[in-house]
């Protein structure tokens, strides 16, 4: 089976990047299959990898379908807050409030799917991370 960018397995984990308790009868499938969502996603990652359709490391496939994730959660931040409002009722009075602050929240996703991508396209140097193994030694052999 071909490897695909976003499929509708990852749509969980898309709601959870908002908010753990967004469940499919909040947000249904159907939704994230329109056109400005998913594949507006899928579109956000081939703009900025071409070939990330044909990428066969699988370290760096998990990193482009989560920036996927977090580009598909980024446009959808603003419909959500609508959803996930947090609305108090008493007797006498009611008020309701943002959970969260959508454009941030946004702004946040894309930043975090930007650096997916970036270790992807251009990886940080392994070499400082690794110990060193030799040295040279002083030494007064032959003297």
């Amino acid at each position: 089976m071909p490897w695909e960018i976003l499929t509708s397995a990852e749509y969980p984990a898309i709601l959870a990047v908002l908010d753990s308790k967004l469940t499919n009868g909040d947000v249904p499938d159907s939704m994230l299959d329109r056109s400005i969502y998913a594949p507006a996603a899928i579109q956000d990652v081939l703009d900025r990898h071409p070939t990330a359709a044909a990428e066969t490391d699988t370290t760096k496939q998990a990193r482009i379908t989560r920036a996927a994730i977090y580009f598909c959660a980024a446009r959808l931040a603003p419909a959500v807050v609508r959803i996930t409002s947090l609305t108090v009722q008493t007797r006498d009075m009611a008020f309701s409030r943002q959970v969260f602050d959508p454009v941030k929240r946004a702004a946040e996703l894309e930043q975090m799917a930007e650096e997916e991508l970036a270790e992807v396209l251009t990886p940080a140097e392994e070499t400082p991370n690794r110990p060193t193994m030799f040295t040279v030694a002083r030494g007064y052999r032959g003297r």
